[in-house]
């Protein structure tokens, strides 16, 4: 399956002008309020555009945009392309190949999952079809009919099953407890403990999270593009290495590309032998600003710098950008001579 290899934006939200290559798993830095989820809101906000009437981008308009128009871009690794741009009249067009644009965009990427792991796996349940919602909620009401459903559907299951237990191999079994009333929950049953299944809250954030993302990727129509905000939250740092095998290996599949937005310099770490996956929202004059973190390196080395430290702390240092921008008090400076 393709992935989208470039994206570039005109005058959407908080970028002027900006372009950046993406990966089939790209991870997204920068400072507090740079620009990450707007890139993620571009590529939601092109996957839905079959959904919206005329106007629809002009309200994503940068502020200091009276009369140019507003531009997403995106190329597909199949040469496939779409463009959708609106001037501030209203006028606009929607173009690109064929291909790409005969497919319906419902549903392509028209969530930002900011999942919680707190809440995956806790007791649900409802009538119609099961949906998880951009926090995680609703795993457990998914699998659980996945599981008492047909054959086709207890093949997901067991597909979301087998792929959790090959990444975290003391997991040995997913069944379901009723918490309440009409509300199923997940339990598990782990290599080294006693028999009995214990409830999902017990085990670490981690497996709750990659549990949700493989219910994702499983559904009948998954998505497409994946689009995951502060993907680290609530992980212990030791578990990075973990979640970007397990998320690499998905997105090799061709199945589902991912974009992932992250603070955490040692999540960053993890892609030292594919900077060019890494990239740095930043902010100038105003405006959000787009690059690869290869770049970045490839120019450095090129002034001899040493960069022989770890990746996410050649990021944290401030030399490739997308960090704060470090302004103390009067009073903690260091006087002068």
């Amino acid at each position: 399956m393709s992935h989208i290899t470039e994206i570039a934006l005109e005058n959407y939200r908080s970028f002027r002008a900006a372009h950046c290559r993406l990966s089939p798993f790209t991870l997204i830095v920068g400072a507090n309020n740079a620009g990450k989820s707007n890139l993620l809101k571009a590529v939601r906000d092109v996957a839905v555009v079959d959904l919206n009437p005329p106007g629809w981008l002009n309200a994503a308009r940068h502020h200091s945009s009276d009369e140019a128009r507003v531009k997403v871009f995106l190329r597909w690794n199949d040469g496939n392309e779409l463009e959708v741009w609106e001037r501030h009249d209203g006028s606009g067009s929607v173009s690109g190949s064929p291909a790409r644009l005969a497919i319906p965009l419902r549903g392509w990427a028209s969530e930002i999952y900011r999942l919680d792991p707190t809440i995956i796996g806790t007791g649900e349940g409802g009538s119609g079809e099961p949906y998880i919602t951009p926090d995680g909620a609703g795993v457990a009401w998914m699998l659980d009919k996945w599981n008492a459903g047909s054959r086709a559907m207890r093949a997901r299951f067991d597909q979301v099953e087998t792929a959790l237990r090959r990444c975290v191999p003391e997991i040995e079994k997913l069944s379901f407890y009723d918490e309440d009333v009409g509300k199923r929950a997940i339990q598990v049953e782990q290599t080294g403990l006693p028999p009995e299944p214990r409830p999902l809250s017990e085990v670490s954030d981690g497996t709750r999270l990659v549990l949700a993302i493989l219910t994702l990727v499983n559904q009948e129509t998954p998505p497409p593009v994946l689009l995951l905000e502060d993907i680290d939250r609530g992980l212990h740092p030791r578990l990075y290495e973990q979640l970007v095998a397990f998320l690499r290996a998905l997105a090799a599949q061709g199945h589902t590309q991912i974009l992932a937005t992250t603070h955490d310099p040692y999540l960053i770490d993890e892609f030292r032998d594919t900077p060019e996956a890494v990239v740095i929202v930043d902010k100038k004059d105003g405006a959000s600003t787009l690059s690869n973190l290869d770049e970045h390196l490839a120019a450095l080395r090129s002034q001899g710098a040493d960069l022989e430290m770890p990746l996410g702390q050649v990021w944290f240092s401030g030399m490739v950008g997308g960090v704060p921008g470090m302004k103390l008090p009067e009073i903690l400076r260091p006087a002068k001579a």
